[in-house]
């Protein structure tokens, strides 16, 4: 590598599903640490309600992420964010790979339709993110750091999780080819395989958010992968309530 990685406080950070959920979370932190934080999501609306939410935890401070429409599973959409982050900093650091599409339904009652959305989301999406973003760094011979926001249903099946259980354990599959194709070159890649998060996912579900995970919480597990030392990767971080899966 040419310099070292930059520290806490001058590093370019993306985060895809960054409006909300965990995305949200760690944008929060990047942006607390100094970072230069760009949120991307499909609705403007909540993009802007972020980015006012994380200026206002840090009231009196100067700065506030950028934010980029985007849809994750549109090659030319992705194209053009990256784009456009590395040329307004001259180069990205960390890229975050928080979007997801979830929902709970029997396979039998699937469409091909909504198969095709959820693996497109939740599988191509965070591809073509890495794909583009890792393209550059190789070729400037930069550090990159990629998180992977997975869940524990890539690890374990769970009933009426079929389509997002399929994208999100192709998702790990397709990240630890990466990150063996890309040992060497720059490229650290973390899957985080968080249990059940209070976040709007969960919305709809039924369940007691005293009994899942604080998004905040999960987010400072991943802020502190980002944290490790140039000799130490974490590649693979379960977490799960205390209480076990739901």
């Amino acid at each position: 590598m040419n310099e070292a990685p930059p520290s806490p406080g001058g590093r370019s950070v993306l985060i895809s599903g960054g409006s909300s959920g965990i995305g949200l979370e760690c944008a929060a932190l990047f942006h607390a640490a100094g970072d230069r934080v760009h949120l991307a999501a499909r609705r403007e609306d909540r993009l802007l309600e972020a980015r006012r939410e994380i200026a206002e935890r840090r009231s009196g401070t100067a700065g506030v992420p950028s934010t980029h429409l985007c849809d994750v599973a549109d090659s030319a959409q992705v194209k053009l964010l990256v784009r456009a982050v590395i040329q307004e900093e001259g180069r990205l650091d960390v890229l975050v790979n928080s979007a997801g599409l979830f929902h709970v339904s029997e396979l039998l009652e699937e469409s091909e339709a909504r198969a095709l959305e959820a693996l497109r989301v939740n599988l191509l999406g965070p591809f073509l993110l890495l794909r583009e973003a890792a393209g550059p760094a190789v070729e400037a011979d930069r550090e990159l750091h990629v998180v992977n926001v997975l869940s524990v249903a890539a690890l374990k099946p769970f009933a009426g999780c079929g389509l997002y259980t399929a994208g999100k354990a192709g998702l790990k599959g397709l990240m630890d080819v990466a990150r063996e194709e890309l040992r060497g070159r720059g490229i650290r890649i973390t899957n985080v395989f968080p249990g059940a998060t209070a976040t709007p996912l969960w919305a709809e579900g039924g369940h007691d958010p005293e009994t899942m995970m604080d998004p905040a919480e999960v987010a400072r597990q991943i802020f502190a992968c980002c944290e490790s030392g140039k000799r130490t990767l974490v590649e693979e971080l379960v977490l799960r309530p205390p209480g076990g899966d739901l």
